[in-house]
């Protein structure tokens, strides 16, 4: 008798070009098929890529996703799925609740320019959804040891740190393991196509020194403070190019780009803006970033002083540890821990513009010296082989291997309903007006369709 598949459901399109959470769902995916184990692989509108494994698509209203969870023997599913289709909470098989995006700690930074009112809507909603996840999970997968001991707190007040998830093993690696980004098998190679920045953009020459910063620019980072240290040190040499590879997000629920639209008023005001300064105003499609990547000098991460950063796991930074590309990053998270231990980098205190320009300063000289930079290849090179997707995902892969329900969650418990919107029917005209003062007709009709999205989403 065959074993059931595992249904991973990514919340965002998958294809070409890709965001954080679906290249995450991509690739879990591949690795469970690796290891010879079933997996099927649902996202809104199918999967755009070439899959060795069953894909599914699906739409607002789920049937498609019913039907594969019907057969599936495990679901995992991350961010906001199970609030928007709740009956994956009463299909019989385990859930793997994958809590890698700490969303709710986010959010606190990224809504900071609504109203009060609105923000503690929006909390309120982002917290039941989550709070109904960690109710209602038979596994839980997260980023890092650190975030692992976050969950295990937020577990442990809702109750599920118990004496029969105790007693089923007092470690509780049965309950939440550690599944952290990885990194493909062999090292980035160079795709058809290039050169991909130097000759390509306008104002980047073969022999410039290019720093790359390699992901999306979120509402916590701090492209700002290196756009500063970028200016103080061209003004010492003329070879530098910032390079922010993409300002627009493939996902389906595009995030407001704020801190994208404040960087590049930045770089115009001091006049770096297409001479020192870049924005790619696209997204690079996901087999291409290897190029970007080896054509570049330096990788960097900036952010801004919050409780996210100690919880994060910076996922487009594994990129740069794919590429061996040294890295100028902030620090306070488990992958600038990495950066510094490992000497892969360095490291800068929030928000410092002097700090951040020393540091750049001194990486540029030191990316020039052939035998440091064969030695900390060498380091890259050990780093590499025990961040591998195969290596990541070795909890996900015993668990699908032998999928149960947690103890003190037997079959046939009742569960509670998924969260309400927190805007009552008698509320709205407030919160309507709340939200064309915020940010006109255009804010009050995204929330109009996410609204629309909960009351037609299936029961």
């Amino acid at each position: 008798m065959s074993r059931a598949p595992t249904l991973i459901i990514a919340g965002d399109r998958i294809g070409e070009r890709m965001a954080g959470p679906s290249i995450r769902a991509w690739e879990m995916a591949r690795a469970l098929h690796a290891r010879g184990l079933p997996v099927v692989l649902a996202a809104p509108g199918g999967v755009d890529l070439d899959a060795p494994f069953p894909c599914v698509s699906y739409d607002q209203r789920g049937e498609t996703l019913r039907e594969a969870a019907a057969s599936a023997g495990a679901i995992l599913f991350q961010g906001l799925t199970l609030a928007q289709y709740p009956f994956l909470s009463s299909v019989d098989a385990p859930l793997i609740v994958d809590i890698y995006d700490p969303f709710v700690l986010e959010n606190l930074h990224a809504r900071s320019g609504e109203s009060a009112s609105g923000r503690a809507r929006s909390h309120g909603t982002d917290l039941a959804a989550l709070n109904d996840q960690l109710a209602r999970g038979d596994f839980f997968v997260c980023a890092s040891e650190a975030q692992r001991d976050y969950w295990l707190g937020c577990l442990t007040a809702l109750g599920r740190i118990n004496p029969a998830t105790y007693d089923d093993d007092a470690g509780l690696r049965r309950l939440i393991d550690v599944v952290p980004f990885g990194l493909p098998d062999v090292p980035a190679q160079w795709p058809p196509g290039g050169p991909f920045l130097r000759d390509r953009l306008p104002g980047i020459g073969a022999e410039d020194v290019i720093v790359l910063w390699n992901g999306g620019i979120w509402e916590w980072f701090d492209p700002l403070t290196l756009i500063r240290a970028v200016e103080r040190v061209a003004a010492e040499r003329n070879d530098l190019r910032l390079v922010f590879m993409g300002t627009r997000t493939p996902s389906l629920y595009s995030p407001k780009q704020a801190m994208a639209a404040r960087a590049e008023a930045l770089a115009a005001e001091r006049g770096l803006l297409g001479r020192n300064v870049f924005f790619n105003a696209g997204w690079v499609p996901y087999d291409e970033r290897a190029g970007y990547l080896l054509e570049a000098n330096i990788g960097a991460s900036t952010h801004l002083p919050h409780v996210e950063t100690r919880f994060a796991y910076r996922t487009r930074l594994l990129d740069c540890l794919w590429a061996g590309l040294p890295m100028l990053v902030t620090e306070g998270d488990v992958l600038a821990d990495l950066v510094r231990d490992q000497r892969l980098g360095r490291t800068v205190p929030p928000v410092d513009v002097a700090a951040t320009a020393d540091a750049l300063a001194s990486l540029i000289e030191e990316t020039s010296d052939e035998a440091l930079s064969a030695e900390r290849q060498a380091r890259f090179a050990a780093v590499r082989a025990e961040m591998t997707w195969a290596r990541a995902t070795e909890a996900l892969a015993r668990f699908a291997a032998a999928p149960k329900r947690a103890p003190d969650r037997p079959i046939g418990t009742s569960r509670a309903g998924a969260a309400a919107p927190a805007t009552s029917l008698r509320g709205m005209p407030a919160r309507a007006a709340e939200l064309l003062k915020e940010g006109g007709p255009l804010l009050l009709a995204e929330e109009a369709v996410r609204y629309a999205r909960w009351l037609r989403r299936p029961k």
